[in-house]
């Protein structure tokens, strides 16, 4: 008897813990825009249409521009979905500051937190479809082996655009481009 109450005790707990770990980790709300379910919908949004994408990139200078269809969209924008601040550890670290315009709303969130790698998030919604329109993030992340330096730009349904510099101490210093364009064909 007590052999069973305790199985059937343990098949309930182990079948109570199916939250997500992302879930747990974001139970209490998002504190600041919600960038990863933003891009997860533009994702969603560039799959369901066989969206292509036409890259210009620039290294050091040098450039090349390629078209692709078999795009894989989750890794291809994987670095705006990575500056995400709604971690619980930087809640209260950034300041917030709204602009409503006419037509649109521009929310900017700041921090001078030297240890968090995500400076600055622009985000401008659309007042009538209180859509995000578009996306701009500074990254920067600083330390004995290297410094790096990032500016992300996404525009609905247009592209985005990613520029850094990246330093490796003594050894070499490396600027890149790459400009997106989601084309139909």
């Amino acid at each position: 008897m007590n052999r069973s109450v305790i199985l059937i005790s343990l098949a309930i707990a182990l079948g109570s813990c199916k939250k997500d770990p992302v879930d747990v980790y974001y139970e209490d709300q998002r504190y600041y825009y919600d960038l990863p379910n933003f891009m997860t919908r533009q994702i969603d949004n560039l799959k369901a249409k066989g969206q292509w994408v036409r890259k210009k990139i620039t290294k050091d200078g040098h450039s090349h521009v390629i078209e692709r269809g078999d795009v894989n969209w989750e890794e291809e924008l994987a670095v705006f979905a990575e500056a995400d601040i709604n971690r619980p550890a930087w809640r209260g670290e950034f300041k917030v500051d709204t602009i409503k315009l006419e037509r649109t709303m521009v929310i900017t969130y700041k921090t001078e937190n030297g240890q968090i790698p995500v400076k600055n998030v622009v985000v401008t919604i659309d007042r009538d479809s209180r859509q995000c329109i578009q996306l701009t993030v500074d990254r920067s992340s600083d330390n004995f082996l290297y410094s790096s330096d990032q500016k992300l730009f996404f525009t609905t349904g247009e592209g985005y655009m990613v520029k850094g510099k990246l330093t490796v101490n003594y050894l070499f210093d490396s600027e890149y481009v790459i400009e997106s364009e989601f084309i139909e064909i």
